[in-house]
């Protein structure tokens, strides 16, 4: 099943003196692909607007012919779809959603997302850099979505990248007497998975991860600065880019 998460993004003018400038994001799921962004600037009525021509964009990027379940945390939007608005403007872009499903023969499935769900946060940034006219591009060139779960109260930690047509997973343990932390070792190992010129976009990384990753002398001098210091060479050597999508606190 393919999956769309949605946001729109507006500006009534109260502040910035330019009322009807909006956005909307896009974030596409399709099995086996890594995520793909689609936004844009539009002009609109209100935020409804933008937000149900994201759905619009969604339906217009997913492969035709194929299901797909759109994810917005606007009930206006899901109301709107699914029973028309008094709005004339809202029922008529609610219209052109179904319309376009129709013409390239997708089931449209709708559903509600939390704005903390990670792909709803992208969805979001996009839909804002778009109304603002900002860049809000994918890293260039080959990149892997990487995954850092270290739960405190494992005995180890697990990296999972996702690249297009691959998923690669490693168990990290955790040794007694390590001098660095589950969640530094986990950064590490991911590095080492990574080919060459491929950017790495790291998810749930620690603060301490990222801290020490930019600036290992912060780390303890000995073993924990050299691994980090490896590491760090390691990367340059491949020409690999790390870059840190969200940290945890």
């Amino acid at each position: 099943m393919n999956h769309a998460f949605v946001d729109g993004s507006f500006d009534d003018g109260a502040e910035s003196g330019q009322a009807g400038r909006g956005g909307f994001g896009v974030v596409l799921i399709m099995p086996g692909q890594l995520p793909q962004h689609v936004y844009g600037h539009t002009l609109a009525r209100d935020n409804n607007a933008t937000e149900l021509r994201a759905v619009t964009e969604a339906l217009r990027h997913a492969p035709a012919q194929q299901p797909l379940t759109v994810h917005t945390d606007n009930l206006n939007v899901l109301s709107a779809i699914r029973h028309g608005s008094r709005s004339t403007s809202q029922h008529e872009e609610a219209l052109r959603v179904l319309e376009v499903a129709a013409e390239r023969g997708i089931t449209l499935h709708l559903a509600r997302a939390k704005r903390e769900r990670r792909h709803m946060q992208s969805a979001h940034t996009l839909a804002n850099d778009a109304r603002l006219e900002r860049a809000s591009l994918p890293p260039p060139g080959p990149h892997a979505e990487v995954n850092l779960s270290h739960a405190p109260w494992r005995d180890s930690a697990v990296v999972t990248l996702r690249r297009a047509g691959e998923r690669v997973s490693a168990e990290v343990p955790h040794s007694p007497g390590d001098v660095l932390a589950r969640s530094v070792r986990a950064l590490l190992m991911a590095v080492q998975l990574a080919r060459p010129g491929e950017t790495l976009i790291i998810s749930h990384a620690s603060k301490l991860a990222a801290a020490l990753w930019e600036k290992p002398g912060r780390a303890l001098p000995g073993g924990a600065q050299e691994a980090l210091l490896a590491a760090k060479a390691e990367a340059v050597e491949k020409a690999v880019q790390v870059i840190f999508e969200r940290v945890q606190t």
